[in-house]
């Protein structure tokens, strides 16, 4: 998320090996039981490190075990109304200049029409994006992009038959009432609870923290239903969003991004 605005070798022999000239140990390499049990340990703590620098695929497999734990997590914080997370997807970008970004999406009607909403400064510029569900299933590859000029407002087109279901959408936000947010700060799914602190005509103040990454996602209010999106956050990392009427608008009037050149 846009912080603030739119967060040496040696040895005393000759052949350089280093030479014990103790009295041999009636207790030396004798290991008790617990000794051999954390020896077992570290070394297989040891391997799985190691795995996860030298295989790429391990550092994967251990990202997406903490990705899928993060989203238990999530879902269990939502009980009943666990079914909106199935609408909530991590998008991962890569601009012009090779550089990657992370944010957070989510799928909603608008003019009857199923549209997957992000935040324009999450990928601008973009020269690939992929959309991931918080259940941690394969990524779903992005057609186009359109970028609203009037809000930080980006809409991602997907295969029809890949795009997630749609979240409802609320009445007008209102000054203290209590609200949610599910997104991806640091690229792992994670649910905020706090209220609305202030609403001015163009964004909504939140008693709420939002992390690095939680760009583009959904204000959620006691139904479940959108009321707005997050696109910044204050110094002191509270959310700002836009207003759900500002959202739609920015949405039916996006044009397709100019792309790389």
């Amino acid at each position: 998320m846009t912080p603030q605005d739119p967060a040496g070798p040696g040895g005393d022999g000759p052949d350089g090996a280093v030479h014990d000239h103790r009295e041999d140990d009636d207790l030396d390499g004798f290991q008790t039981t617990l000794s051999r049990v954390f020896g077992r340990v570290r070394l297989g703590l040891g391997v799985v490190v190691v795995l996860a620098m030298l295989i790429p695929a391990g550092g994967w497999a251990l990202d997406r075990l903490a990705f899928t734990a993060a989203g238990d997590e999530v879902e269990a914080a939502l009980g009943d109304e666990a079914a909106i997370t199935s609408s909530l997807l991590l998008v991962r970008s890569v601009d012009c200049i090779g550089r990657s970004r992370t944010g957070s999406a989510f799928t909603v009607d608008v003019d009857g029409q199923a549209m997957v909403l992000t935040n324009r400064h999450v990928v601008e510029n973009a020269r690939s994006t992929v959309v991931q569900p918080l259940e941690g299933t394969q990524g779903i590859q992005v057609t186009s992009v359109l970028e609203s000029d009037t809000a930080d407002v980006a809409v991602l087109q997907v295969e029809a038959d890949a795009t997630p279901p749609t979240l409802p959408r609320g009445p007008e936000a209102r000054l203290g009432q209590s609200i949610r947010t599910v997104g991806f700060p640091g690229a792992r799914p994670a649910f905020r609870q706090g209220r609305i602190d202030r609403v001015e005509e163009a964004r909504l103040l939140l008693a709420l923290e939002v992390g690095a990454g939680a760009s583009g996602s959904p204000v959620l209010d006691d139904d479940g239903a959108v009321i707005g999106q997050v696109y910044a956050r204050t110094p002191e990392g509270r959310g700002i969003a836009t207003p759900w009427n500002r959202v739609v608008e920015a949405a039916r009037t996006a044009e397709p991004a100019p792309g790389c050149p």
